[in-house]
């Protein structure tokens, strides 16, 4: 069967801040008033980070640039794209468990990306052959054969996305001290305060989900500066002060960030933990 040709591709490349929350949504009018005073330059960079990739986008969408291999990238490219964008406005309304499973899905996608970037597509082309698209004729209906595709050698190799795929990975699952994390922040060894459709604002939380974009970020615009195709880079001056940018922003010393143990009880600390930027800062062990 002939591979299908590869159709000039739909581009919405603006990425702007979320909009602001309803009025009796209370924590989280409360939340995108403090994330966007006290984060901004955070939420600012993760904005101008996604704008310029979806420039890149844009310009890789001529002709000359059509190819199978960017296809087959640029699709995974975009749900991880829209996922961080996501993730972003799910911080910015305080809504930090959502936040944390889209950047955890962001980073398969991004993994997944990188995978059919390594390889020419090679899994992609040969899916077409199956062929992946067809007409079902009995079912009266059009086929996409799943395939399952993930890119965990990617994610075991790649510092960065494997990085932020553990940590989202086990702070978005069912377990105990992620969800006492999460939904109970407030607990200790003496009481467990629950809590239920908890937005206020969390300068931790917030802090660290925004790092894990900015990581994600800066993995993907790396990539594209450094990589020879398929996608179009007209100038990559400004990817590479974006990068040193988000770099500089997450060497911050006082930053809330999540790190792995070795030869300890515990898998992660969580440092410069803190629920206001004034608060004394505390360590939280999962």
């Amino acid at each position: 069967m002939a591979t299908p040709r590869v159709s000039p591709p739909r581009i919405s490349p603006v990425a702007t801040r979320a909009s602001r929350p309803p009025a009796e949504s209370a924590g989280a009018v409360d939340a995108y008033r403090q994330s966007g005073f006290v984060l901004s330059e955070d939420i600012d960079a993760v904005i101008e980070g996604l704008n310029l990739e979806g420039a890149i986008a844009e310009a890789s969408s001529a002709s000359r640039y059509r190819s199978q291999p960017m296809a087959a990238a640029l699709m995974q490219w975009s749900r991880g794209w829209l996922t961080r964008l996501q993730a972003l406005h799910a911080i910015e309304w305080g809504n930090y468990s959502s936040a944390i499973a889209l950047a955890r899905v962001s980073a398969d996608f991004q993994a997944a990306e990188q995978l059919i970037l390594n390889t020419d597509a090679r899994e992609w082309l040969e899916w077409l052959e199956e062929p992946g698209i067809s007409l079902a004729v009995e079912e009266h209906g059009t086929a996409f054969r799943l395939h399952a595709f993930r890119a965990a050698e990617v994610l075991a190799q790649d510092g960065a996305l494997g990085e932020v795929y553990r940590q989202a990975a086990d702070l978005s699952m069912p377990h105990f001290g992620s969800t006492l994390l999460l939904a109970g922040a407030e607990s200790d060894a003496g009481r467990v305060l629950a809590t239920f459709g908890d937005r206020d604002f969390h300068f931790g939380l917030a802090q660290l989900g925004l790092g894990w974009l900015l990581a994600l970020g800066a993995a993907r615009i790396a990539d594209l500066v450094e990589r020879e195709g398929p996608f179009h880079v007209p100038d990559p001056a400004p990817l590479q002060r974006w990068v040193s940018r988000a770099q500089r922003l997450l060497a911050g010393g006082d930053r809330c960030r999540m790190r792995m143990l070795d030869d300890s009880p515990y898998r992660y600390a969580i440092d410069n933990w803190r629920r206001t930027p004034g608060a004394a800062a505390k360590r939280i062990l999962l």
